[in-house]
């Protein structure tokens, strides 16, 4: 009984331990004090009730820390980050964000609070965050290439750069930012300099140009990808891995792997289905067009859009209508009646197939446009969306609309149909709600 006593009461007191330094910590002290005073006056107490009482301690202790754990940012000066690091041996996890960055306040709201994200950064990084508007935000921005937000990037414990990672993402994936970020073998900075020595093995050129630190330097992720491409014989290219890899890509119109997904794109709506296959195409074709609404280079326009007849003779029609209305859409000086009717054209075509362009539209119209004549017709736009989809992003873009041409009973009417909406597609009706809210102030 008292060997039993003994084990007990020893297992505890290692559970204690891996609690020191925790926010537990001041409540085992504080307990072993008391214990011990008891001890003194009450020995015969002593062993008969030191084990439970510790139990009972140690629950209370971690229920608490379960309530307050989160990711914990340091709230120092970037130059005392690098010295904590070096004195302590941590990397370091550094988070860039700006108050005007949508993900960023999901990131903030869901998952740095998480305790399994806690549990893993905590453990292996020290942590900074710093808004890249003003200060030390904006210095470092500027030092390290900061060119979209959210940004992740990972330093050895020296400072030197490990991984850069990116965007709004669950809990897990995040986890796995860092997990990447500790592994040669895909931190994307360990990967780039093997790579600068002159790797060429399919392994490293498939690993570098899949990293996602590689988004923020696109010439060199077209050349990655192409010279990846390259080592795969037509078999291989149709493999499942590649033709995920080459989906995954967000590459130029002009790369291999581009050119690839829209010469075969049959082959990908089998493994990805055709909405997913239209996104894509879209993205690609829109980015491809802008820089020529930005030069008003009607010629290179007319020159795509027959490279487009080329690629996808069975679709051209409307691939080379997204080319004009990105090329509209991007000009220095906004043609918006001409920007109009074009979207109005390609909706009575196209919407079955693309309701974004039209959703993208109607947003652009209502932030930018004061002509009440193009904002009905911006109405008869979305409309045209909704008809096809009753999805509460579309309502509420609707709901704005209507609410800058003065009309907030009809806009309230739409945003309490939006609310239900996300409720029977089982999604947070909180752009509603939070527009409804804004409307009654």
């Amino acid at each position: 009984m008292a060997i039993s006593c003994w084990l007990l009461v020893a297992t505890a007191q290692q559970e204690s331990a891996k609690l020191t330094g925790s926010g537990a910590g001041a409540y085992i002290q504080a307990f072993n004090g008391w214990v011990q005073r008891g001890r003194h006056y009450f020995p015969w107490f002593y062993c008969c009730m030191r084990h439970f009482l510790l139990w009972v301690f140690l629950f209370c202790a971690v229920a608490v820390q379960g309530q307050t754990t989160a990711l914990n940012f340091r709230a120092i000066k970037w130059a005392e980050v690098l010295a904590t690091a070096k004195k302590t041996h941590k990397p370091i996890f550094f988070y860039a964000w700006s108050p005007s960055c949508g993900p960023c306040v999901g990131m903030a709201r869901d998952v740095f609070p998480d305790s399994a994200v806690a549990r893993y950064y905590n453990a292996n990084f020290v942590s900074y965050k710093a808004n890249i508007d003003e200060g030390e935000g904006k210095v470092l921005a500027s030092k390290y290439g900061i060119q979209s937000l959210p940004a992740y990037l990972y330093f050895t414990p020296e400072g030197k750069p490990l991984h850069r990672s990116g965007s709004g993402k669950p809990a897990a994936a995040f986890i796995e930012d860092g997990k990447d970020a500790l592994n040669p073998s895909k931190a994307y900075f360990a990967l780039k300099e093997r790579y600068a020595k002159g790797d060429r093995t399919p392994g490293l050129l498939y690993s570098l140009s899949s990293a996602p630190g590689i988004m923020q330097e696109q010439a060199l992720c077209n050349q990655v990808t192409d010279q990846y491409l390259k080592t795969q014989s037509a078999q291989e290219m149709a493999s499942p891995k590649n033709q995920e890899y080459i989906f995954n890509q967000n590459v130029a119109y002009e790369s291999a792997a581009s050119r690839y997904f829209l010469q075969h794109q049959p082959a990908f709506v089998s493994q990805f289905g055709q909405e997913a296959v239209s996104r894509k195409t879209l993205n690609i074709i829109s980015q491809a067009a802008r820089p020529f609404g930005g030069k008003n280079d009607l010629v290179g326009l007319g020159k795509f859009q027959q490279s487009i007849g080329q690629l996808l003779p069975g679709e051209s029609k409307q691939w080379q209508d997204v080319a004009h209305i990105q090329y509209l859409l991007s000009q220095r000086q906004r043609n918006w009646p001409a920007y109009v009717e074009a979207i109005l054209a390609y909706g009575q075509q196209f919407t079955a197939q693309d309701s974004h362009t039209l959703y993208e539209a109607t947003v652009y119209l209502t932030a930018f446009v004061e002509d009440q004549s193009l904002l009905t017709k911006a109405d008869q736009i979305i409309l045209q969306a909704i008809r096809v989809a009753k999805t509460q992003t579309y309502l509420v873009a609707r709901a704005k609309l209507l609410h800058k041409l003065g009309n907030d009973a009809e806009a309230t009417i739409v945003a309490t149909e939006a609310i239900a909406a996300a409720t029977k597609a089982g999604e947070s009706p909180r752009d509603a709600t939070a527009f409804l809210a804004e409307i009654k102030k």
